[in-house]
């Protein structure tokens, strides 16, 4: 099974039959390779290796490829985590399937186990590999984003776009102007110097409450910090995965004592409280502004490039 291996591995552990036949694969040893685990049949003409990604296999097994959410994960964009996969298909598709078990049939418009969008797309690999079958480009997901999502998820896969992959969203102004003008107004501003999720949405909420500031900027003896509003209220946004420990923990106390003693006043808010409890975060925030700075503005603090 070594050419299986050495095939799979490239392509994201995922296989067509016609590609594993070019390779030297019969039926027999294709047969074979399923029984002893060594390839896993995930739907009629394709295979995977048992460590090929799960999300990519349970698209294939639908009968698609990966969308919207899902996909903007996949390219590593901001999106929040959603129980159910998004799959687009081709217009002749038939025979869908469970995500999770071939054998089930589930009906399109009553399913629990994947949200599915409709799109016109070639079923054939592109230039060798098999990519463009497994996952859609880019400008497709923006366009299934703006269909599916709230404008405040989209906007935060837009700032994680740019800002991961500055190069390739270059195109984005002009895929945004190409949709259809109802879904291309309510999109919010984007920003690129945002690095979270978390960060994202709090940006868009302040911004349409009139509320703008600078992000991620660096200030002296600290180093970088959320947001910056008026020059001298330094915003905190504390997503799960960086400060839940006792050593983020204290490091944040420690950042934010160095910030007073520079003149910065601080509020630091959670996922829970952005997400759940936005009135109490935006209510501080105005709270705040509207008593002004304790004492002398700080030092100019500068954006980190």
């Amino acid at each position: 099974m070594t050419i299986a291996t050495t095939f799979l591995e490239p392509a994201h552990g995922i296989a067509t039959v016609h590609q594993l036949r070019r390779l030297g694969h019969t039926k027999e040893t294709l047969r074979i390779s399923v029984e002893t685990g060594m390839l896993i049949r995930v739907r009629r003409g394709w295979y995977a290796a048992p460590d090929a990604a799960s999300d990519l296999v349970r698209a294939v097994r639908v009968g698609g490829r990966l969308s919207c959410v899902s996909a903007a994960r996949w390219y590593g964009w901001a999106v929040p985590s959603t129980p159910r996969l998004h799959v687009a298909l081709p217009p002749n598709a038939a025979r869908l399937r469970s995500a999770d078990e071939r054998w089930k049939r589930p009906p399109a418009e009553d399913r629990d186990d994947a949200v599915l969008h409709w799109d016109d797309w070639a079923t054939t690999p592109t230039r060798g590999t098999l990519l463009p079958m497994l996952v859609e480009p880019r400008r497709q997901v923006i366009g299934h984003l703006v269909d599916c999502q709230h404008p405040e998820v989209v906007g935060a896969a837009l700032d994680s776009f740019t800002h991961r992959e500055p190069a390739l969203s270059t195109a984005l102004p002009s895929w945004i102007d190409a949709l259809p003008s109802p879904r291309a107004e309510r999109l919010p501003r984007v920003e690129p110097g945002c690095h979270s999720f978390l960060e994202s949405i709090a940006r868009i909420r302040l911004e349409s409450a009139g509320i703008v500031g600078r992000h991620q900027v660096v200030i002296p003896a600290v180093g970088r910090v959320d947001q910056v509003i008026d020059g001298w209220l330094v915003l905190e946004w504390d997503g799960r995965e960086f400060h839940d420990n006792r050593d983020a923990h204290e490091e944040d106390r420690w950042r934010d004592a160095q910030l007073v003693v520079q003149g910065y006043q601080v509020l630091r808010f959670t996922y829970r409280m952005v997400m759940n409890d936005w009135y109490v975060v935006l209510g501080a925030i105005r709270s705040t502004l509207a008593a002004g700075p304790l004492g002398p503005p700080p030092h100019v603090a500068q954006r980190r490039p």
